[in-house]
Formats: C-alpha cells, structure tokens, sequence
C-alpha cells in the first residue's frame, strides 16, 4: 500500500468543500480557511513536508467536527492516520483510525489501512491470507504472503524453505521447486516429504530415472505416502523396466487406493514380457472389478466404475497371442462396439477371422477398418 499516494488524493465525492464555481457574471466566492488549509496541507503532503502538513490539518481539525461535517472529518483522520504510519507511529494510527470509523463506520479506506498496520505488526495473519489465497487457486498470491510471513518470522519458520518448494511445485516451477526440496534432503523431519516431492517434480520433467531414485529414496526414510509405488511404477514403465515397475504396480493395487489403475499397468507389463497367461487373468480381474486388499484393508469395489477399453483390447491381444482366437474376437468386437480405436481394433479383428478361417469376416472387417482410418 503506498501511504504518500493515499493521503495525497483529494477530498472524495460528498465532502461539501470545493469552492462554488465562477459564474460569467458573478464575483468569485472566497476560499474558506478549511479549503485553504486542507489544500496546503495536500501540497505539504504531496512535498513530503509532514511536519508541516499536520499544522494545516490541525486548522482543519479546528474549523470541523464531527456533527456538522463528519464525512471531513473521518477524512482529516484518515489522513493524519496515514502519516502516523509513514512516521512509524502505528498505535497513534490505530488511535486515528478507530476514531474515524466510530464518525464514519464505512470508510472502507480506514479499515484497510487498519489491515495494513496489522499485518506489518503481526506477519503471522500473512501465512492464514497465504492458505485463503492457495485455497482460491491463486498460487502466486499464496507464495508472496508467505514470503512476508517467513521474512517477518525469520529463522523461526523451519519449513519455510519447504512451502515455498510445495508453492514452486504447484505453479509449475519444477526445477526450482527440487532445489528447494533438496535442502531438506537429511532434515530428520521433512526428509522423506522431501525426497518424495522431488520425485513427482523430476517424473513431470520425464527425468523417470531421477524419480525411480527419489522414490526410492523416499521409501528408505520410511516415507509412506499415498502413490510412491504406483508413480515410482509409473516410472518403472516408461523407463521399459518391466519386471520393477510391476512390483511396485503390485504393492499399489495391495495398499493404495488407484487399483484399477495400478491394475491395468501391471498387465501391461506382463503382456511386455509376453507372460501372457499372467496378463489376461490380471486384465480380467481389472474388468470384473475383483476387491482389493486383505483383511481391514480389503474394500468393496464401486458399482459404477469406468473401465479403461484399452483393457479388451490388450486382453486381446494376449488372447491371440495364446491362440484363443474365439476370446480375442470377443474382446475386438467389445472394443468396436465402444468406439474405441475402431481402425485398429477392425483390424486386428480381421487377422483373427482370417485364423478362424472366415475370409468372408476378414473382408468386411478390413474394409471397416479402411472407412473409420479415413
């Protein structure tokens, strides 16, 4: 808020003491002392003289009160309230301000400045307005109010470095997030939220090498956060490694909460490594909805839940593959009948009637598969 602008601006709308204009035909009216002294005290003001721009505003004070011209009145406060604050004298601000408020309770103007004089005295609000602004999704205002929360906190804000690191995270500045994160790296406390931070930053970076290592590093601290296995497997995969990123796809569909997902990727792995039986029985069980988990931990699956089509049709895939010709049409034609990558799936279908023998099939299918290609 810049204080020296704010005093400076002129009487607002209703304050009853521009002076009359000059009529064609008539003698200029002349400038009241209030007129006079309020102007000089703005030029004062605007000169950065304050010494000299309470004096004008204590003839004001003397020339108006709050019955007769309260609207004046609540102004002349507010501006005297604002120099208090410029000279550093924020409990004679406060003094100024409360009174105005009592002679105009909605100088809106008042009760910023008020918020003003609070948050500069206490930096603690700013970290309660840094949750208001990331709650609203506006993550570059949330960083800045925390930054001035830790600035007047100082050393105090232990996790300073790693908020900032959260807010760097979620407007998209990775790599400076991880550096952030990294100074965390051997703090007994933040250590393994750390590590697993840098590894969701480096995964959306593609580093899957940095991520896998992150994750891991995660783990060794005994991080147990919701996802580690199932984006260090993520990672796994697009690295090509088969057989880790399926253990961990096996650890996420046993205790976290994204199986048909964790699922679906397991049997692609498995498919990857022409395992092939192991793949359909786990594409089958992502398509039948088998519970998950043991014991407590076992949950119900939910009765209207989206299977991904990708499922029928690398199930069949694998069908053929294992020369069940008669399952593999079944899962082509599902995929057909969904839409889903139909030149494709008309295609592969086309190969299974042609092993099945029926060349009348085959054709009309291949020809499907020419028209939804165009």
């Amino acid at each position: 808020m810049n204080m020296k602008k704010w005093i400076a601006a002129g009487l607002t709308a209703g304050m009853l003491l521009t002076a009359a204009p000059v009529l064609a035909e008539e003698a200029p009216v002349e400038e009241t002392p209030v007129e006079a002294s309020y102007t000089l005290a703005l030029n004062a003001i605007n000169a950065e003289d304050y010494e000299t721009a309470k004096e004008y505003l204590n003839v004001c004070f003397a020339y108006c009160d709050p019955v007769s011209n309260p609207t004046m009145y609540a102004d002349l406060l507010l501006k005297r309230a604002c120099i208090d604050v410029i000279e550093e004298k924020n409990d004679m601000a406060l003094l100024q301000l409360d009174a105005a408020i009592r002679v105009q309770p909605d100088l809106a103007d008042a009760y910023l400045v008020r918020t003003q004089i609070e948050l500069t005295e206490d930096t603690s609000l700013y970290e309660t307005v840094a949750q208001l602004n990331e709650a609203k999704g506006d993550i570059e205002a949330a960083q800045a109010a925390y930054d001035k929360y830790v600035e007047g906190a100082g050393a105090e804000v232990e996790e300073a470095g790693f908020q900032s690191g959260l807010y760097k995270m979620q407007a998209g500045q990775l790599e400076e997030a991880i550096a952030d994160f990294e100074a965390y790296a051997e703090d007994e406390t933040y250590g393994a939220g750390a590590a697993y931070n840098i590894g969701i930053c480096k995964m959306n970076l593609g580093d899957y090498a940095g991520a896998v290592e992150a994750f891991t590093t995660c783990e060794d601290k005994g991080g147990a956060f919701e996802g580690i296995y199932y984006n260090r497997g993520v990672c796994q995969l697009m690295a090509a490694e088969w057989e880790a990123a399926a253990a961990d796809f096996t650890k996420s569909i046993e205790s976290e909460p994204y199986v048909d997902d964790a699922r679906y990727n397991l049997a692609i792995c498995q498919m990857q490594q022409e395992d092939y039986e192991t793949a359909v029985a786990t594409f089958t069980a992502l398509i039948d909805g088998e519970q998950t988990g043991s014991g407590e931990e076992q949950t119900e699956v939910e009765t209207e839940r989206v299977v991904n089509d990708g499922a029928y049709y690398y199930r069949a895939v694998c069908q053929a593959a294992l020369g069940k010709l008669e399952e593999a049409k079944a899962d082509y034609t599902i995929c057909i009948e969904h839409g889903y990558e139909l030149a494709q799936s008309y295609y592969q279908r086309a190969q299974v009637n042609a092993a099945l023998g029926d060349t009348e099939a085959q054709n009309a299918d291949l020809q499907a598969s020419l028209s939804a290609a165009e």
